[in-house]
């Protein structure tokens, strides 16, 4: 487990969001068209839910990592705790997206299993 005192941000340098699981032609043209973007992932998690993530980072995090407004930060950054923490650097999902060509693999990959 990470301590506080390790942590190094990286839970501040991104968001997620769920997103419907991709099923026909234009949704996964979409998830395609997100994948264009500049510091955008898409992946089906270990629960099988897919999930965007931009790489942002937080406007309150200073030049050494820590929050400025740890005191008075968001409820879910309160619950994201070290037990999560992005440095341990496990396994997180079943299939990453970093670009377009990933997506066609994996439905090429799909139709052939049918």
């Amino acid at each position: 487990m990470v301590s506080c005192e390790e942590c190094n941000g990286e839970c501040c340098r991104y968001i997620t969001v769920t997103l419907k699981d991709p099923k026909d032609k234009e949704s996964w043209d979409e998830v395609k068209w997100m994948l264009l973007h500049k510091g955008v992932m898409i992946y089906k998690d270990l629960e099988g839910e897919w999930n965007v993530e931009v790489r942002t980072k937080c406007k309150f995090l200073d030049d050494d990592d820590k929050c400025k407004i740890y005191d008075k930060r968001p409820q879910v950054c309160k619950d994201h705790g070290t037990h999560e923490c992005e440095a341990h650097e496990e396994e997180f999902a079943k299939v990453i997206f970093k670009k377009p060509k990933d997506v066609d693999g994996y439905l090429k990959k799909i139709k052939k299993k049918k």
